[in-house]
């Protein structure tokens, strides 16, 4: 065999040994989060027909880019609050929708730590996830009319979890896309802006 095809086949052996690696790394990784999360389920009472289940929407939620220590915490607190599995599958694909979109997980997952320390009931904190998911949507939405209108939008993705509070509180899409617009016109800084939304 030639230097050169010799080297060619070296350099194409140890590429393939790296990416194998990385193959049985992440298949680690995977078996790790699922032995990990096979114990907090065991532990919390879920019943083995439905830690399958749980599990799989934890792997979607994984591939769909939350970190897996993030996955296992929010699995936790829904374990520990009393979820139902088919509640604990819901927050998890809702998760997932939001990280794919890439809206601010933060906002979402607040909602339901915040109704885990409060002892609230688990299909309440379901619905008010839910909501909160449904308006960073429509905050994001409304960002993206405003850039679409030519407004010069800075650091939009920041104002994301204000708009969608704005939302909650009452406040019309309009309303909040006018006080948008003319703020960025006026080179108004993230701060100034949220300050109008909660006047």
């Amino acid at each position: 065999m030639a230097g050169g095809a010799r080297l060619r086949v070296t350099a194409l052996l140890g590429a393939v040994a790296i990416l194998v690696s990385w193959g049985f790394s992440g298949m680690a990784e995977g078996d790790a989060r699922s032995r990990a999360l096979e114990k907090s389920l065991e532990k919390g009472g879920i019943a083995a027909e439905d830690r399958g289940q749980i599990q799989r929407a934890a792997g979607a939620a994984v591939r769909a880019g939350i970190p897996d220590r993030e996955v296992e915490g929010l699995v936790e607190d829904c374990v520990e609050a009393g979820f139902p599995a088919a509640q604990v599958v819901r927050v998890l694909s809702l998760a997932a929708q939001l990280s794919l979109e890439h809206l601010p997980l933060e906002s979402f997952t607040a909602k339901i730590e915040e109704g885990v320390a409060k002892r609230v009931d688990p299909e309440r904190i379901v619905q008010v996830a839910e909501r909160r998911a449904l308006m960073l949507n429509r905050a994001k939405r409304i960002i993206d009319g405003v850039l679409l209108d030519g407004a010069p939008v800075r650091d939009g993705d920041e104002l994301i979890p204000d708009i969608a509070e704005a939302l909650e509180a009452g406040r019309q899409a309009d309303e909040l896309q006018r006080i948008l617009t003319g703020s960025f016109e006026e080179g108004a800084s993230v701060g100034e802006i949220r300050r109008k939304f909660f006047p």
